[in-house]
């Protein structure tokens, strides 16, 4: 009888499915331990975490509202002012909050300490000429409301005198103001837009960091293995298709590991602290969202850098192969802030959103932006999935003829020839 062949070896009794294992749980170590990897995860998190606190510590107070104390006058004339005076808006987009400071010393309550509920930031005099006292600075749009406040009501009790009905003046003047119609809105002006861009930016950067790092490791990663003639061994053990699969999976892993981590202590960070806006769209859905184009586009731009790693056989040649890879990375990303920054409603950018390489980058800057429904980014992820065989198919034809080539660079055109199977 035939000696069993030993375990490893081709024709042994290892599934595709444990070979692959094998190879993602070798490569998930391997990136994972890496000194490298583990001084750019801590710088990382140092980066963002500090950036969050150091925005919450220069921001703490810009959502205090602004206290407006009024004075010169008795406590009726401050309560009919009251509600006109909240109307007015600081420069921090907050009413104001009027205090009375009618028999109190003004400059007192201006010199209190900021966080002394006894503390101005601008007084009021109410007198034939009012006048605003600050300590320091003055914000203007309080001084160009409160100024509006005062020479409306200086009108109308001109118009009284001279007998006329100031509320059917004020009204005459209301009809008389123009509306503006505007046609083509700009993008910015649509409610919380500031909110949604920094969503789409850390959504769209992360998105960026792990296509193009993990194809960039998974490119290096062959080259290495050729150059040190370590492919050989391990084609010993395992199928190309298998190994490539495996470093796929594997490196994708430990970068999902440590851009997850490094996402959820900056979420933490910013709950804690505070600095977390308020938005008009589901925060949890987009990272859903996100997270799963960003497995699709991951699978979609590896497989390629791993067929383009195998054309070659030294380090040096790897930047020349994958540029190409590095453009298609770049295009999709650049394409999305165009369409973020201008007019996603275009047919255009709906059309776009649905090829393959750029689904994974506009599908979710459209979710973002409010324009896009669940259905567009299902029939947009099916195809995705769909195309995503054929992409890896080619690759792995690619890998497997090309992988144990040494020397020069390997011709693509030679690789995909009938005469090369």
């Amino acid at each position: 009888p035939a000696a069993p062949a030993p375990q490893g070896a081709p024709g042994a009794a290892m599934s595709r499915t444990a070979e692959i294992r094998l190879v993602a749980g070798r490569e998930l170590r391997a990136q994972l331990l890496k000194k490298s990897t583990l001084i750019s995860t801590g710088i990382m998190l140092v980066l963002v975490i500090g950036t969050i606190v150091a925005a919450s510590m220069f921001t703490s107070g810009k959502d205090e509202p602004y206290r407006l104390g009024v004075s010169g006058s008795d406590a009726a004339a401050v309560e009919q002012l009251r509600p006109a005076l909240k109307q007015v808006v600081a420069s921090n987009g907050l009413n104001v909050e009027v205090v009375d400071l009618s028999g109190k010393d003004a400059t007192a309550a201006l010199n209190a300490d900021d966080e002394s509920p006894e503390h101005v930031d601008m007084d009021l005099a109410l007198s034939a000429t009012p006048t605003l006292t600050v300590r320091q600075s003055a914000d203007d749009a309080v001084v160009a409301g409160v100024t509006g406040l005062m020479q409306q009501q200086a009108l109308s009790s001109m118009i009284a005198e001279l007998g006329g009905d100031p509320s059917t003046v004020a009204g005459s003047l209301e009809q008389a103001a123009p509306t503006v119609r505007v046609l083509n809105p700009a993008t910015e002006d649509q409610e919380g837009f500031q909110a949604r861009y920094a969503v789409f930016m850390a959504s769209s950067m992360m998105l960026y960091l792990v296509i193009l790092m993990g194809g960039q490791f998974i490119a290096m990663g062959v080259v290495e293995e050729k150059s040190s003639r370590i492919i050989e061994i391990l084609l010993a053990c395992v199928r190309p298709t298998s190994l490539l699969a495996g470093k796929v999976l594997g490196t994708g892993a430990s970068l999902i590991l440590c851009f997850g981590l490094v996402g959820t202590a900056g979420a933490v960070t910013a709950q804690v602290t505070g600095v977390m806006p308020d938005m008009d769209i589901d925060l949890n859905a987009t990272l859903v969202v996100t997270l799963v184009w960003m497995v699709v586009g991951y699978a979609i731009f590896s497989v390629l850098f791993g067929a383009a790693g195998a054309l070659v056989s030294r380090q040096e040649d790897v930047a020349g192969a994958v540029m190409p890879l590095t453009a298609l990375c770049v295009l999709p990303f650049m394409v999305s802030l165009a369409m973020f920054m201008g007019d996603p409603k275009q047919l255009i950018w709906k059309v776009l959103s649905y090829i393959p390489p750029l689904s994974p980058y506009l599908m979710p800057a459209r979710l973002v932006s409010g324009v896009s429904n669940w259905v567009e980014q299902g029939v947009a992820l099916i195809i995705a999935l769909a195309a995503l065989p054929l992409l890896v198919r080619v690759s792995a034809t690619i890998y497997t003829r090309a992988v144990t080539r040494m020397g020069s660079r390997v011709p693509l055109r030679q690789v995909l020839s009938r005469k090369s199977a």
